[in-house]
């Protein structure tokens, strides 16, 4: 079950570093922003208005105008949708869009809010904090590209003014945290392809014979030409200077994610050559994501569990009790007694005391790249740990499903 309804930035803790770095983000409020807030009520033609600060776990108000709110978990929160792209947002009825018909704010025995348009406020820094918005509790047709642009600019108004409090604007200094987070992340998943790659060509050259080197070839070449893309795609629609990974979304088939891992044969840590096979009850379906960045997840769980796993894998798909999408890839393997599963979500830890870093469950740094990917789609990741198996599971939302 997915308890959460909204996505989590690629680079969220960054992200948050800039918004509480702001001189004019508090609760205290002034006439400027309402006035502000008034305006895109105004042009929207909407009873509602307001200006959100997403924070980690809450949205709270710079100003609000049109009705009474206070602060709220992100889960009661539109905006957090708003700040995934430099995009305006605009849901004509929110009852009738499978990412918000079970909205807290929209189903049954909520407020019943229906239309929704705002803009993401954009620091100097390049990291969004929140957004400029208008609602109310009946559908509108969509706002002209010529309303949306001027909301635009209110909202570069919005942003002008706290960044100008104090008087002086405030010295951002340059995240080097935020690029070593992503390089690190990114990089790894940049060179276990190669890794695979140059075992699989080592193998080769040893056993030119091999009755396992078509497979090895093949698997080599996957390698090369996965390498290849997962460049491209990072090139495209990711920003190192913020940290940020951008979700280029798409209808696909479920069966077309597992494509790059499936009927691989690959050599482990140990030089083992293991194979990746997809399950027979694997369900195929259309699904709408990124399928480049599901496909990396997917990529960095079936290759941990080639170098540290047990020798039997398998990939497969299917829905839970709720119609959430579950993609999940499955060893053999026992996780070690001195991995703590929790700290396996956590960024850059292996799982317990440094000493012990084996993690026979096909668990390591693809797991925190994997839970960041997950997230950014507005899904979970688990890993369950059973005596003779372990999985990780990839959850996606069920409106992933309908939007497709």
């Amino acid at each position: 079950m997915i308890s959460r309804t909204y996505p989590i930035p690629f680079n969220e803790e960054a992200r948050l570093r800039s918004v509480f770095a702001v001189p004019g983000l508090t609760e205290a409020n002034t006439a400027l922003f309402e006035a502000i807030s008034e305006a895109a009520r105004k042009l929207l033609n909407c009873p509602i208005a307001h200006i959100s600060v997403i924070e980690d776990e809450t949205q709270w108000y710079k100003a609000v105008v049109g009705i009474e709110l206070d602060r709220m978990p992100k889960n009661n929160s539109f905006c957090t949708h708003t700040i995934m792209s430099d995009d305006p947002l605009v849901v004509p009825d929110l009852s009738k869009d499978p990412r918000f018909k079970q909205h807290p704010m929209v189903a049954e025995g909520g407020p019943g809010a229906r239309f929704y348009a705002g803009v993401p406020l954009v620091l100097s820094s390049g990291h969004r904090f929140g957004s400029l918005c208008g609602l109310d509790l009946v559908p509108h047709d969509p706002p002209s590209e010529a309303t949306m642009a001027i909301l635009t600019d209110l909202g570069r108004a919005v942003v002008t003014a706290l960044e100008a409090l104090p008087p002086k604007p405030a010295k951002l200094e340059d995240d080097s945290v935020a690029k070593s987070t992503f390089i690190t992340l990114i990089g790894h998943e940049l060179r276990a392809p190669l890794t695979i790659l140059l075992g699989s060509l080592q193998i080769l050259e040893a056993m030119p014979q091999s009755p396992s080197a078509p497979k090895l070839t093949q698997s080599a070449k996957k390698s090369a030409e996965h390498l290849m893309h997962l460049i491209e795609s990072v090139i495209a629609f990711s920003d190192a200077s913020t940290g940020e990974l951008r979700l280029n979304e798409q209808q696909c088939q479920t069966s077309d994610l597992f494509e790059m891992v499936r009927d691989l044969q690959l050599p482990g840590a140990d030089g083992t050559l293991k194979s990746v096979a997809v399950s027979g009850s694997a369900l195929n379906v259309p699904v709408f994501v990124d399928p480049d960045q599901i496909e990396v997840a997917l990529d960095a769980l079936t290759l941990n569990a080639v170098n540290h796993g047990g020798e039997k894998i398998t990939v497969g798909c299917g829905t839970d009790e709720d119609g959430n999408l579950e993609l999940w890839v499955a060893d053999s393997g026992n996780l070690s007694e001195h991995v703590e599963l929790a700290k396996l979500y956590e960024p850059f830890v292996v799982g317990g005391n440094i000493d012990h870093r084996d993690t026979r469950g096909g668990l390591g740094l693809g797991l925190p790249l994997t839970r960041k990917l997950v997230e950014l789609h507005g899904g979970d990741f688990e890993v369950r740990a059973e005596p003779d198996q372990t999985t990780a599971i990839i959850r996606l939302p069920a409106w992933r499903l309908e939007k497709a």
